[in-house]
């Protein structure tokens, strides 16, 4: 009988034994697969960081070639608009600046990458850069509707208003009717409203460029 016992409790213990090694080589076995999930999650975020500061930096470029022409239409707007204010311009102060203000500009932005980081699960660790990306989104597409709207009314209410008076394709004012009008005075201060409202825009959305390129500079320090 104590033999008998003796033999179980050995068993018994063996099994415990075999059991302990088979649940310690499955702990390290899943501790090993996390660590090499996360290497590589890691790798891909730092790859989309990468990515998104490409991104960054060529829409920071787009702003930088567009600050120019920016600050020359809005100068030149309010100049003419300036001068309309009289009871009526001659033909050479319209000739000065009727013609620049037809030129128009609709920044082209890149937003893939941006897109692409805010879909993955990148953000959940990374909450500080996801809530600048969105504030950017924010801004970035309301610049571009406000830009593309401006756009239209320069066609709608600016050329095809003036059309009939003005040769747009040889830069030759026929008459100055339209021109010393009620009507094309208030489209002009219209238009300085725009640029007004799109300075702001592009302000607001160059500072958060810097701000989120300022953090993924950061977060690839850190990796």
């Amino acid at each position: 009988m104590r033999l008998k016992r003796l033999f179980q409790n050995r068993n018994t213990k063996a099994y415990l034994m075999e059991l302990v090694i088979v649940i310690l080589g499955i702990s390290i076995a899943y501790q090993v697969n996390n660590y090499k999930e996360r290497i590589v999650n890691n790798r891909l975020e730092q790859n989309a960081l990468l990515n998104l500061q490409k991104e960054i930096q060529i829409n920071i470029d787009e702003f930088e070639s567009l600050a120019a022409y920016r600050e020359g239409i809005t100068q030149e707007t309010t100049n003419f608009q300036k001068a309309l204010q009289q009871d009526a311009i001659s033909k050479d102060t319209a000739q000065k600046y009727l013609f620049k203000l037809v030129r128009t500009s609709t920044p082209d932005l890149q937003h893939q990458a941006t897109t692409s980081y805010l879909a993955s699960n990148y953000g959940t660790t990374n909450i500080s850069l996801k809530n600048e990306l969105l504030a950017l989104q924010t801004y970035l597409q309301e610049l571009t509707a406000i830009s593309e709207a401006y756009n239209k009314l320069k066609a709608e209410d600016f050329v095809k208003y003036l059309r009939d008076e003005v040769d747009f394709s040889n830069t030759v004012i026929v008459s100055m009717n339209k021109i010393n009008s009620l009507e094309f005075r208030n489209i002009i201060w219209n238009q300085l409203g725009y640029e007004v409202e799109l300075n702001r825009l592009y302000k607001l959305s160059e500072e958060q460029l810097l701000k989120v390129e300022q953090s993924i500079e950061l977060l690839l320090a850190n990796e």
